[in-house]
């Protein structure tokens, strides 16, 4: 909005602009200005205040470079948003619905989770403003190895909110998760040859790495803790297995959780078939209170996850830890790929991770996954319904009349998109009757509750006949 700002006038002491800078950012801590206002022009100021329009300028700039105003081409001078608090609750903004664009073409996407929009651009905006006025001038060069050393530490701190204790030089930073999956699946195809365990349901995105190393699929079949047993010694009495994929902390899509016990099974198993595990921790953005198998048994456990579900996706930034065994050869690799991670994301993640920002930003992202949560369950809650307070999906086992294709395709119709569990499964594996409903489709509240209003009514409804 437009705003008529008159300032008092300016301190004599000190250079003017800063005396301007100061009583600007006195004026937003005390809500005389706030998130949106549109700062008078430079020389229309410059006149009110009799300085120059230099000096104005200068005090812009300089709160542009701060965060606190945002510049935009043709429009003006905007105050920004809020610096975040550590307190998640002051963090996320007020009104959700002005951050939400409505859908596009009227289609409501609920088949992919979007990062969570809790307003996270106003700290990426801060992070990029500080890392390009320090060290833009190193982004002339390829990476290098001593370039990402700064952020390793502060990785391994915010690792131990999931539950996962480490040193920095047992880290490999990687190009996002799927860079992570990817680069974990050719260190051990590329080292051993076997085949590749995963659960019976997953993340398509494990079988499109493996399948890119001409390695083999083994489906393992599960129950709601995660891999049985018994059915991975069955498989590793039948096949040559080199290694088990496994999203331990969120099975997806079924929302499920591997408590410690399965975990020490599992881990047994793989030290007898002399199995690698890796866990791919992607989902997890709430605290872990179970251990991931890189802390049961570090001698073949594998950890990796990425900032896409907690900060940003588009910021393109994973990790991964693996056994000592396999640490040089993964770090040949990553370089051999791809030369490493972009120092200026690198610098980015780090401001991020060391302002506390990070954190600001996934505590937000978490308290509103678990409104949306509520939300859908309250909605769809009489149905059979799996869902987790810190997951960004649930998984909806359909009634009787409904398979998980044509149900996806009744939805469609209405321009709702969910995503169907035969999406998830290997072709030689049973297909629950299901589908994932993603919660945090960034829609505004009413939009949303109205597209689980329509999927509540078509559940009650199924068709008179299943078809073919």
């Amino acid at each position: 909005m437009d705003t008529i700002w008159a300032p008092k006038a300016l301190s004599s002491d000190g250079p003017k602009y800063k005396a301007l800078l100061d009583t600007l950012q006195s004026d937003i801590d005390t809500g005389v200005l706030v998130a949106g206002d549109k700062l008078p022009p430079v020389r229309d100021l410059a006149w009110k205040l009799g300085v120059t329009p230099g000096t104005v300028a200068r005090a812009y700039q300089e709160g542009i470079k701060a965060g606190t105003l945002t510049a935009q081409v043709g429009r003006g001078t905007f105050v920004s948003a809020p610096r975040p608090s550590q307190d998640a609750e002051h963090y996320m903004q007020s009104a959700m619905d002005d951050i939400y664009p409505l859908p596009v073409n009227g289609q409501i996407n609920l088949r992919n989770t979007n990062t969570t929009n809790v307003g996270q651009s106003a700290a990426l905006r801060r992070a990029m403003i500080k890392v390009a006025e320090t060290k833009a001038d190193q982004y002339i060069y390829y990476p290098d190895q001593q370039y990402v050393s700064d952020i390793y530490q502060p990785l391994c701190e915010w690792m131990e909110y999931a539950g996962v204790y480490t040193s920095p030089e047992k880290l490999i930073v990687t190009n996002g998760g799927q860079n992570a999956v990817s680069l974990a699946v050719a260190t051990i195809l590329n080292t051993q040859t076997g085949g590749i365990a995963i659960d019976a349901l997953t993340y398509p995105g494990i079988r499109f790495a493996v399948q890119a190393q001409r390695g083999q699929l083994i489906g393992i079949e599960t129950d709601a803790d995660g891999i049985i047993p018994d059915a991975l010694v069955r498989a590793c009495r039948a096949k040559q297995i080199k290694a088990l994929f496994t999203s331990a902390n969120v099975l997806n899509p079924t929302t499920g959780k591997m408590p410690l016990e399965r975990r020490l099974q599992i881990a047994e198993i793989a030290r007898k078939y002399d199995l690698q595990i890796v866990e791919d921790d992607c989902w997890g953005i709430g605290a872990n209170d179970v251990p991931s198998f890189s802390q049961i048994c570090p001698e073949r456990g594998w950890y990796l996850s990425s900032i896409s579900k907690s900060i940003s996706s588009g910021v393109r930034f994973g990790y991964l830890l693996c056994p000592d065994a396999f640490f040089d050869d993964t770090k040949r690799l990553m370089q051999s790929y791809s030369f490493g991670v972009s120092r200026a994301v690198v610098d980015i993640v780090r401001e991020l991770f060391v302002s506390g920002d990070a954190a600001a930003v996934r505590g937000a992202v978490l308290k509103l996954v678990q409104k949306n949560v509520q939300q859908t369950v309250n909605i769809l809650g009489k149905w059979d319904v799996s869902w987790r307070k810190d997951v960004p999906f649930i998984w909806l086992s359909l009634p009787s009349g409904w398979r998980g294709s044509s149900f996806a395709a009744a939805c469609e119709r209405e321009n709702i998109i969910v995503r169907a569990a035969d999406e998830f499964a290997l072709q030689n594996m049973p297909v629950p009757n299901g589908v994932r409903i993603a919660v945090n489709s960034n829609l505004p509240s009413q939009n949303y509750s109205d597209a689980l209003a329509v999927i509540n009514e078509l559940l009650a409804n199924p068709p008179v006949s299943m078809g073919s």
